[in-house]
């Protein structure tokens, strides 16, 4: 039975691993550590919730593809040692895609969120990290300027869209649209 102290080794011990494996670019080995029913929710690079290894080695073989370069170092870790879970918070670094050349490279921020654990392996996982400031530095989104909040979101979908479809399918159905003082 697991104590305090063999819970902080364990989770400080995985966290390294975990490090190590996305910095393999390996997937098996990444795969390795996570729980054959792991629940994966990376909402911000998938559209949904993955399960399983079937589903998720699509998922990290498509990051190897888009980001082939890229690394992650941690800044730190955070353990909730009597419930086994961790947050490790990290740098992410690298290239733009090959098929994007005059792009430009990006470092930005975010985190690794453990929150439970089966058997020794990881079996839910979320992700946390801002895609847009990867985009912007790449070159792929223009700069928000002074747009705070979701104004710079709908700035790129033409302003209108206000997370209920297009502007004329709005029109169609008589709801208002935002104005773009509502959108700050």
């Amino acid at each position: 039975m697991m104590n305090e102290e063999t819970d902080y080794a364990f989770l400080e011990g995985f966290a390294k691993q975990w490090l190590a494996a996305w910095n393999s670019h390996d997937t098996d080995i990444l795969l390795a550590l996570l729980h054959p029913d792991i629940v994966w929710e990376d909402r911000t690079f998938w559209t949904e919730a993955l399960r399983g290894h079937g589903e998720l080695r699509p998922y990290v073989d498509k990051i190897w593809t888009v980001m082939h370069d890229v690394r992650f170092e941690e800044i730190q870790a955070f353990f909730a040692r009597d419930q086994l879970r961790g947050v490790v918070l990290f740098r992410q670094f690298g290239s733009a895609p090959r098929s994007q050349p005059e792009w430009k490279p990006f470092s930005t921020h975010g985190c690794d969120i453990f929150l439970e654990f089966k058997d020794g392996k990881l079996s839910h996982y979320m992700a946390s990290y801002d895609i847009v400031d990867m985009m912007c530095q790449m070159g792929a989104l223009p700069a928000r300027g002074e747009k705070v909040g979701g104004a710079y979101l709908l700035s790129l979908a033409g302003g209108r869209s206000g997370g209920r479809g297009n502007a004329a399918e709005g029109e169609r159905q008589g709801r208002p649209l935002p104005s773009d003082a509502d959108q700050a």
